[in-house]
């Protein structure tokens, strides 16, 4: 151990409890922690030695065995302890970094006089450190539900540091009471908040009371019907839970199965407990896991989350029960165990997944020792199916992929492949720059750089399109982890339900080659788009209509006049409001159906028809679709006259920029509307005239009834 580490550490070990009480300034009066500034010293004491102490121990233990485990559990228990849900994300983020600065300040102050310099500049530079973790601003936030009992706080523990690897800042919400009836209480409070990912612990360490029973030393002898009881009723409860959690929250919700570990602190005597229950405990755990299973893979009800399995089960083919138990810190407040940081590693895979890479929408592929094993040309190559299989189910599921590969386009062969070219939107292969070739992809496939997710197996390749396009996320093709987590997104997307988005963008290939004319030509235009034979229906929307509506508001980010973001729930309430409309707008031509292009959420208010979402798929940019839309809406508006002055509705519309919304700006302008008090304004206008390219077909006005 280096000689300034061994100094801290004696220094805090020998000063615990004084350095603990000077963390006490930290809380200033939050009335989280009233116990923290109460005037009665011996209060003050136990709240240190409860809250606190764990800090100065965490800290040592780092020094003495240089293990980050104990620094990413100091960092997680400040983060927990930072916690208040009545914060916004501002305000949280805010006094997480002023408990950590007076956290550095005191501790500094407080054991200058026991070490030298040297010791002294060890423990500043790791708590600056701890300071950037627990107030990192650069970050994508991420919210998660926890809804379980310490396991939770464990996980948090040791995903904080591995997060911020990640580019994302963990916002935790947690739902802990063993009480079922407060438990559902506190959940339905939470109605209406919108987390990224949900996960629930059915049964924890001690999360479901009785089931818990099956770790005391009273199980061993306990008859298998009376554990069948147990589990029954644990699995009773669960389901309770997760009835609710479905209906109250959108995010996807990652249900825990049980390895049924028991937490010890390695001595003799509790290895002959764990010995003692290992019967009862493998029952319960084979009774709870199959019906977890069960119930994830049960279709959900409407309006109702998807649930995913989080094998906690799994882990006990990596290690032993009895290693998974082994406590790193054991007191009344902190007891984390090895089970909390191998379960932080299955939530970093889907945290990973849920956050960041289902925000792309175009898997760049890099051929060699990527979907096979070799390089063209020099040997023979292998296919890598099980790689190939997940890009095949992403593909399957609306991503896109694309080739981008330095090779001899005539030399690739797809013999014995799981993917072939008719599973790629854009192929270059080619000895051009990397980078290069993917701006060739984006302009082709009209999609920015930011939604694309760059895999190649070499790192100057993947250094060189980092700094030519930082916008574009690059991974390494020969990760194990990378590939984990591309499974799972395969998993988290919604299926397609017979839209084949790949099909889509090759279909718009071979319109923009049946469309290279001669620029700034109208005439010529319009000849060619009749040479399309483009059909656009115009129709009220229906229930079967509602995930593709909210897959196309969400992932239509250029025209976009609203910046508009939306859940299936809000989609239900709209489809189902009497005094909301629903548009859809379908189109075809030629080359094949390009399913639902355009969506548009109408709202009556008195004598006015407000647009509060329009979106337009970039698959029909450029043949005037938003024209029919609009007509639609104008048509709609004369059609239902104010009721006292009978004269048409006002529509009205509005445009938000968003930075990536600039193609629609003038759309409002364009079609007769005015800006009036910040709303695009349009009362008793007649609708102009269709493009002349487009049949147009659309449902009688009485279909279109509203208000």
């Amino acid at each position: 151990m280096h000689s300034a580490s061994r100094e801290l550490t004696r220094a805090l070990q020998r000063h615990r409890s004084e350095l603990a009480r000077s963390l006490l300034g930290s809380f200033g009066a939050w009335d989280k922690f009233p116990e923290a500034s109460s005037p009665d010293p011996a209060v003050r004491e136990e709240f240190a030695r409860r809250e606190l102490l764990a800090f100065v121990d965490y800290l040592a233990l780092y020094f003495k065995k240089n293990d980050p485990i104990y620094l990413d559990l100091y960092v997680g228990e400040k983060l927990k302890q930072g916690h208040d849900p009545r914060d916004s994300s501002g305000a949280a983020m805010v006094r997480r970094r002023q408990m950590a600065l007076q956290d550095r300040e005191s501790l500094r102050a407080s054991i200058a006089p026991f070490v030298r310099p040297a010791a002294l500049l060890l423990l500043m530079a790791t708590l600056d450190h701890i300071v950037e973790i627990v107030s990192g601003e650069a970050v994508q936030p991420v919210r998660v539900l926890f809804v379980g009992d310490c396991i939770h706080l464990d996980v948090v523990s040791f995903l904080a540091r591995p997060l911020l690897g990640e580019g994302l800042r963990l916002e935790p919400s947690f739902a802990t009471s063993k009480n079922p009836a407060e438990l559902h209480r506190f959940l339905r409070q939470l109605e209406g908040e919108r987390f990224d990912i949900v996960f629930f612990s059915p049964f924890g360490y001690e999360f479901h009371v009785e089931l818990s029973q099956l770790r005391s030393l009273r199980s061993a002898l306990l008859p298998a019907g009376r554990i069948r009881a147990l589990a029954a009723r644990a699995q009773h409860d669960a389901d309770e839970v997760l009835r609710l959690l479905g209906g109250l929250f959108e995010a996807p919700i990652f249900v825990h199965n049980w390895c049924g570990v028991r937490r010890h602190d390695g001595s003799l005597l509790e290895r002959l407990k764990g010995l003692a229950t290992l019967r009862s405990r493998r029952i319960g755990r084979r009774l709870v896991n199959a019906w977890v299973r069960t119930r994830v893979l049960e279709s959900p009800t409407e309006g109702e989350a998807r649930f995913f399995l989080l094998d906690e089960a799994s882990l006990l083919k990596k290690c032993s029960g009895h290693q998974l138990g082994r406590l790193y810190y054991n007191a009344t407040m902190q007891h984390p165990a090895e089970l909390g940081r191998w379960v932080a590693d299955l939530y970093l895979d889907a945290l990973v997944a849920q956050a960041v890479l289902r925000r792309r929408k175009v898997i760049v592929c890099d051929l060699d020792n990527t979907l096979w094993n070799g390089m063209i040309g020099e040997g023979e190559i292998q296919h890598l199916p099980e790689r190939q299989k997940i890009l095949k189910a992403l593909r399957d599921r609306g991503m896109l992929l694309a080739i981008n590969s330095k090779n001899a386009r005539e030399s690739v062969d797809w013999e014995g492949a799981v993917l072939g070219p008719q599973d790629f939107v854009s192929t270059q292969i080619n000895w051009l720059p990397k980078a290069q070739n993917t701006e060739r992809i984006a302009a082709e496939l009209n999609l920015n750089c930011r939604d694309f997710l760059f895999l190649d197996d070499q790192p100057a390749e993947r250094a060189m399109m980092a700094q030519v396009m930082p916008e574009v996320l690059c991974v390494d093709a020969g990760s194990p982890t990378v590939w984990r987590r591309l499974a799972l997104l395969a998993e988290l997307l919604p299926r397609a339900g017979g839209v084949d988005r790949t099909l889509f963008y090759q279909q718009r290939s071979q319109r923009q080659l049946a469309l290279a004319l001669p620029e700034h030509d109208p005439q010529q235009q319009a000849a060619v788009f009749r040479k399309l034979g483009l059909e656009v229906r115009s129709r009220a929307a229906v229930k079967k209509d509602a995930p593709r509506l909210v897959e196309l508001i969400n992932r239509t980010n250029q025209f976009n006049l609203c910046g508009s973001r939306t859940t299936p729930a809000e989609m239900h309430r709209w489809l189902h409001s009497a005094n909301h409309q629903v548009l859809a707008l379908e189109a075809q031509d030629k080359f094949g159906s390009m399913g639902t292009v355009c969506v548009a959420v109408l709202e009556r208010t008195g004598g006015c028809l407000d647009i509060v979402a329009f979106v337009l798929s970039c698959r029909v940019f450029g043949f005037g679709v938003e024209t029919v839309l609009i007509n639609t809406v104008k048509r709609i508006a004369r059609s239902q006259r104010a009721s006292a002055a009978g004269k048409s509705l006002t529509v009205r519309g509005r445009w938000v920029e968003t930075g990536l919304n600039e193609p629609c700006r003038s759309v409002y302008a364009d079609h007769g509307f005015a800006l009036q008090g910040g709303l695009w304004s349009c009362q008793g206008t007649d609708p102009i005239e269709d493009p002349e390219w487009l049949t147009v077909i659309r449902e009688p006005m009485e279909r279109y009834a509203i208000g």
